[in-house]
């Protein structure tokens, strides 16, 4: 462990009691003997009182004039504004503190500290960095903040409860198919809690139907008339007058019946139909939830006032230089290659992924000290530079073996060609490069971002083309100007921009016909040249009649042609919206056109409500590492809709801090997250207290893993004396889940707390929920296990995709039970997995029956310890929940190639529900033992699952049940190929997360195989059904491998 990491230079835990010297403003220092977990607050008090024993001690004025300063562990002074923080928390590289008088803006500085805490780095040193697109981008940005401020703010308590509290609805307020069986005649029983009443009064848990159709002010109504009944006052007027001084909560969350919609809308009613569950909720008075909400004061900071970097008034225009693009490089240095081997320099330009001009190479030279000055000339001319054009170079090394001479990229960068402010690049410039990705073979990396390496090891020196004056690039009248003209000049029949454009089919119909069938297809499938030329040619018939064949009209976009990247710009600004799965395809890798990923994030901005951003929240987030520039319309729509809406700013909160970790992104995404807490206002302070919280955490698991020769005990007993003191308990408890904005993680539960068996040493918390009361089992506590150690991003991925399938099933009326469980990476190989209650292993199930079945001999188990759960009329309830769960994730685990299914990552819930954890291998990287798959069949559907289905019969397969069981197979998996180019965009949209397991399109090629993208619907279903047959037909080599899974945890 480095020694910066600890609580204090050198020590994981600053010891229970310390000597802190003080420097005061007399040049006296005081030692003063301190407590860990005192707070700077009661340290100023005790010194207060020392400072009389000292001389000069009439000299120091009151301790409110003064403010603490030292030294922290990462080398930065650091000013603590925030007296409530503990000494322990301070990270000091030693144990001092000069007290001083504050200079400045105190507010803003106060501020600037609590920023700082949340996201990590010290925010005051952005205003040192000389970048004027920085400094640009933190000024123009604020006015995002403000107006997000203001929307928050303009309704008063109203708007600042929505904010606080967002209705968790559905998008559609229409009932899905199907869910209308589980009503008695549209109606439903909701039980309403009376808040404040005493247990002995009857009337304390109140049973109300209603309609689906009804809205919660209805059923406050309708409360209140059933209570004043029950005390014998029938006076209609006074509830009609009452009923908008109430709110509806649901019963143990932090979430509330705010918006007037069905009350079948609110995402816990509906769950609650589908699994014909009575909707448990409190009523309340309206002015206690009010009492909740903290007003803000929305505060500039002063840098926006600073003046703005001055743009040259004297430019030239990109289409007047009639020139080739020629750029001369210069030289290398630490460049990591050995001794014997060569190397070269290789450019080319890229738009996105698309090649528009062919790499060239420089010539080889030796590793030792390189240098080339040789001039590149590359094969387009500097007016035909799309806006979105950047330059990917690399360092590769020649190696000879064998006689075989081979090439290898050993460092890349990528740099757009543009600046912000849309200037060209021009003289000398110096590049620091990255290291080559492992196991890519390729001598160009146009998937990785822009940008140099913040590690200033290995540098590329490279001279572009001066001019004159600084090139910019044409504005949009200059562009429309230049389209007007070139369309004119494609009316003359004597001209034709495409070669083979005569042979296009002149058929009106049949040509959209042929546009409709070419969308249709996955976002992989590679156009011919027929059919790009054939878009090309009706591409303003696309924008005015098929606006979703955008993606396939870009993708036949001649990039390297300032003609046809003029008129596509120009109409661009006359397309119509396009739906979601076309929009969110626009933002990955692929397209480079700045304008249209603008027109991409306003179409999402309109289109998403906010429970529909959270889906592709995850993507979304890490699609801005492909923006060109800080300044961009993907970010200015995560802001906004983050800062207006609680729930959508607490996952963007922690999706961009899980990834400060990442040198490439760091930089811009602690702007974008000091932008954001910027317009965060109270809840800052809501975030700083989760922050904390897994600091604690994650030093306390690395202690633990540095105690792995200890036992159990010895590791359990230290983590009971560590979490007792008091520093951990004020930090551990009474916060803000990050899991979900809506939990509240009350009193830590110490004995119930536990270390798990894994490498990693991961803890399995529980606190209990303070919003629930004894009787609910269920409700009562709140169960977390945290990792330190493992990345999560892979299961976080995976869980939001199941979790994206099973409302897709949900819209076409297919309930199947799935358990898409929260699961939140927070840092580098740090995150949160929430706890499914009551329920087990398949491992764990199969071993508490005896050996028999741990060794996978008995198949009958598993239904025996679900009959147990399930006495008499449940079990069919049960079985039928078995059923259908296993039926979804049967299709999920087949479509994503979730691999490493043993027992022990399996579960099942006492009430039938199958759920699998732990997805380290996806996309069909399955485990291998002496270079053979381990995992022979496409998933997993062993004898004991069959015979669950079957209620326990000898011949499952042979059963009605099973039968059942199939067709729902069929039916969930020819639902999700309908979504299948939704699915592999999300898919590609993560590229850039550098998941070893996706790391380029390849991988997602995966998803195009098992969803058979290719083949019609019924050569697809016959496809899934043979995959199925080898599924069951194979399950004894699933067995198999699980016998040696159990055999060696035995």
């Amino acid at each position: 462990m480095p020694p910066s990491s600890g609580e204090l230079w050198g020590y994981q835990f600053m010891p229970s009691t310390i000597v802190v010297d003080c420097l005061l403003p007399t040049g006296i220092i005081i030692p003063l003997s301190c407590q860990r977990n005192w707070k700077l607050e009661e340290i100023k008090g005790n010194l207060w009182r020392e400072i009389k024993k000292y001389p000069l001690h009439h000299k120091i004025s009151e301790p409110s004039s003064y403010i603490f300063k030292s030294v922290t562990t990462d080398a930065t002074v650091e000013e603590f504004y925030d007296e409530s923080r503990m000494l322990c928390d301070l990270r000091l590289f030693q144990p001092m503190l000069k007290v001083i008088e504050p200079h400045g803006n105190k507010i803003e500085k106060m501020i600037n500290s609590e920023i700082s805490q949340a996201v990590g780095v010290h925010v005051q040193e952005f205003d040192t960095i000389k970048d004027p697109e920085v400094q640009d981008f933190r000024r123009s940005i604020m006015q995002v903040c403000q107006k997000a401020f203001d929307e928050r703010e303009k309704a008063g308590r109203r708007s600042q409860a929505l904010y606080a509290f967002p209705p968790d609805t559905e998008a559609s307020p229409d009932l899905p198919r199907g869910i209308d069986k589980k009503l008695d005649k549209g109606c439903l029983i909701i039980n309403v809690r009376i808040m404040n009443s005493s247990p002995d009064d009857p009337s304390r848990r109140t049973a109300i139907r209603v309609h689906w159709s009804e809205k919660p002010e209805d059923l406050v109504e309708k409360t209140l008339a059933k209570q004043n009944k029950a005390r014998m006052s029938p006076d209609h007027g006074i509830v009609d007058s009452l009923r908008f001084n109430y709110v509806l909560k649901v019963y143990g969350f932090d979430e509330y019946l705010l918006s007037s919609c069905p009350l079948s809308q609110y995402r816990y009613v509906r769950q609650c139909i589908l699994r014909s569950e009575t909707p448990e909720l409190v009523l309340m008075p309206m002015d206690r939830l009010l009492e909740k909400l903290v007003t803000a004061i929305f505060h500039m900071p002063s840098y926006v006032k600073r003046q703005s970097h001055q743009t040259d008034r004297s430019t030239l225009n990109l289409w007047s230089i009639d020139v080739p693009v020629r750029l001369t490089v210069m030289h290398a240095t630490y460049v990591n290659v050995r001794d014997p081997d060569q190397i070269f320099v290789r450019v080319g330009l890229y738009h996105g992924t698309e090649v528009v001009s062919a790499p060239v190479n420089t010539k080889a030279v030796s590793g030792n000290n390189p240098k080339w000055v040789e001039i590149l000339e590359l094969k387009i001319s500097v007016p035909d530079l799309p806006r979105g054009a950047k330059l990917c170079m690399s360092i590769c090394a020649i190696t000879k073996r064998k006689k075989k001479e081979d090439s290898c990229m050993i460092a890349w960068c990528n740099v757009s060609m543009f600046d912000y402010r849309s200037r060209l690049l021009s003289g000398k410039m110096s590049f620091h490069l990255w290291p080559a990705p492992k196991g890519y073979n390729e001598l160009l990396y146009p998937l990785g971002i822009t940008g140099s390496n913040p590690n200033t090891e290995t540098s590329l020196e490279i001279e572009f083309d001066k001019f004159s004056h600084p090139v910019v690039y044409p504005d949009m009248a200059t562009i429309e100007k230049y389209a007007e003209y070139t369309d004119k000049m494609a009316e003359n029949p004597k001209i034709r921009r495409r070669s083979n454009e005569n042979s296009i089919d002149k058929d009106f119909e049949k040509a959209i016909a042929d546009i409709q069938e070419i969308i249709k297809r996955d976002p992989l499938s590679e156009l011919s040249e027929q059919e790009i030329d054939l878009l090309w040619h009706y591409r303003k018939e696309c924008c005015s009649l098929i606006p979703g064949s955008l993606a396939k009209l870009l993708d036949a976009v001649k990039w390297n042609s300032r003609d046809e990247v003029s008129q596509m710009t120009v109409l661009l600004k006359e397309w119509r919206p396009v739906n979601r799965e076309v929009a969110l395809e626009l933002l990955d890798c692929k397209y480079g056109h700045p304008f249209g990923r603008s027109l991409a994030a306003k179409w999402l901005n309109e289109s998403l409500t906010d429970d529909e951003l959270l889906k592709y929240l995850l993507q979304l987030v890490q699609t801005l590492k492909y923006e060109p520039y800080l300044d961009n319309d993907l970010f200015k729509f995560l802001l906004s809709r983050g800062l207006t809406n609680k729930k959508v700013g607490h996952y963007l909160f922690w999706h961009l801090k899980s990834e400060l970790h990442d040198p490439a992104v760091h930089r811009r995404f602690c702007l974008y997250l000091e932008a954001f807490c910027r317009g965060l206002g109270h809840h800052l302070r809501v975030l700083i207290r989760q922050v904390d919280a897994l600091d604690k955490l994650t030093k306390l698991t690395d202690a633990l893993k540095e105690k792995k020769d200890e036992g159990y005990k010895e590791r359990l007993k230290f983590l009971m004396e560590q979490i007792a003191q008091s520093d951990y308990l004020e930090s551990l408890q009474n916060f803000t889940s990050p899991l979900n904005s809506g939990y509240t993680l009350g009193q830590l539960l110490a004995d119930q707390c536990r270390i798990m068996d894994s490498a990693k040493r991961p803890l399995c918390l529980v606190w209990r929920n303070p919003d629930a009361v004894a009787e609910d089992a269920l409700l009562n506590i709140h169960a977390a296990i945290f990792k330190n150690g493992d990345d999560l991003r892979q299961d976080m991925l995976t869980l939001q995709v199941i979790k994206l399938m099973d409302s897709l099933w949900r819209l076409h009326g297919l309930d199947l039970r799935m358990t898409p469980y929260a699961c939140l990476a927070t840092g580098k190989d740090v995150g949160l997995i929430e706890v499914v209650r009551k329920a087990k292993t398949v491992y764990g199930i199969q071993r508490q029956a005896g050996k028999l079945a741990a060794i996978q001999v008995d198949s009958t188990q598993l239904f025996k310890w679900i009959k147990e759960k399930n006495k008499g009329d449940k079990l069919k309830a049960a079985v039928e929940s078995f059923t259908y769960s296993c039926a979804g994730y049967c299709v999920a685990t087949f479509i994503l190639g979730i691999g490493d299914r043993n027992p022990d990552n399996i579960m099942v819930s006492e009430n039938g529900q199958i759920f699998h954890i732990d997805f380290g291998h996806f996309l069909g990287h399955f485990k291998k033992k002496f270079g053979i798959n381990r995992e022979r069949v496409p998933f997993v559907l062993t004898e004991d699952f069959k015979r669950v289905i079957a209620f326990g019969g000898v011949d499952p397969i042979k059963s009605e049940e099973f039968q059942t069981f199939q067709e729902l197979c069929g039916r969930a998996y020819m639902i999700l190929r309908k979504h299948a180019n939704l699915l592999i965009t999300l898919f590609t949209m993560m590229l850039p997360t550098g998941i070893p397991e996706l790391q380029s399109i390849d991988d997602i090629g995966y998803l195009r195989k098992t969803l058979a993208v290719e083949l019609k619907d019924e050569d697809a279903l016959k496809y899934f059904q043979s995959r199925f047959c080898e599924a069951h037909d194979g399950a004894w080599t699933t067995k198999f491998d699980w016998f040696f899974h159990s055999v060696k945890h035995m």
